[in-house]
């Protein structure tokens, strides 16, 4: 991933965690490296959630005495999303799974906008796959990209492979690639994509003007595939393909 691509990509998470729409106020961001803007981030992210604090292993230290559908009931009555979230930094994951099962599906949804995925790596990957599929689901039909990009980044492979299976369009899946920082794991997910797939993405990305995302993803890819995504290429439209083949001249290189 370039140092430019790299770098917008934090930007636009921090303006996301700031719920900023437009970054014009906050150009002075562009002065900053991408280790430091990640850095700025997960700071700012400390402080709006009060994470240095006790008072959520306090209130994780009571749900402890309640059953878990109760549990849940209180967190979507009275606690809300970001309290639950902050919560669940502090509750054993079997716990926290089990009061899981009990909350609706746009409530949970909310409460993983508020979560951090960089602190949360070992739940999220111990959630049944088919509610991080109804979850991932929705978060595309929200269109929050960005939230779905962090769990990517902290996710096992195997379950993003089978997560991938319930984005159905290309121009959702292009979208959360864009703000996933291990490009490496989305080469490797798309390996698996049938050469009709691996076509409409490509075409999708050209016709929208998102070449420099997928551009990006086959840089990892292994010699082997490139060559078979140059088949698939070589059958496309000819202006198409011309346009393809140089950019990959200049920018893959793998030729």
């Amino acid at each position: 991933m370039s140092a430019s691509i790299n770098k917008e990509t934090e930007i636009q998470k921090l303006l996301h965690v700031l719920q900023v729409d437009s970054d014009t106020s906050f150009s002075f961001l562009k002065n900053l490296s991408k280790e430091e803007l990640q850095k700025l981030r997960l700071q700012v992210i400390e402080v709006s959630q009060f994470t240095q604090t006790d008072i959520w292993k306090r209130l994780t230290g009571v749900s402890k005495y309640f059953p878990n559908y109760m549990n849940a009931k209180i967190s979507e009555t009275v606690m809300g999303p970001l309290i639950v979230a902050n919560m669940s930094y502090y509750m054993p994951i079997k716990d926290a799974i089990a009061i899981m099962k009990h909350l609706s599906m746009p409530f949970l949804v909310s409460v993983s906008e508020y979560m951090t995925p960089e602190k949360s790596k070992n739940l999220i990957n111990q959630i049944p796959i088919d509610i991080l599929k109804k979850i991932t689901t929705e978060l595309v039909n929200r269109k929050k990209f960005i939230t779905a990009a962090g769990f990517v980044d902290v996710l096992e492979l195997s379950r993003l492979i089978e997560l991938s299976k319930v984005i159905t369009r290309e121009d959702d899946l292009i979208s959360i690639s864009s703000f996933v920082e291990n490009k490496k794991y989305i080469a490797q997910i798309i390996e698996g994509f049938t050469d009709e797939r691996l076509s409409k993405i490509i075409t999708v990305a050209y016709n929208f003007g998102k070449q420099d995302e997928i551009l990006t993803v086959f840089s990892h890819q292994s010699n082997k595939e490139v060559q078979r995504i140059m088949r698939i290429v070589s059958v496309l439209p000819v202006q198409l393909k011309t346009q393809i083949l140089q950019d990959f001249e200049t920018r893959v290189q793998k030729l």
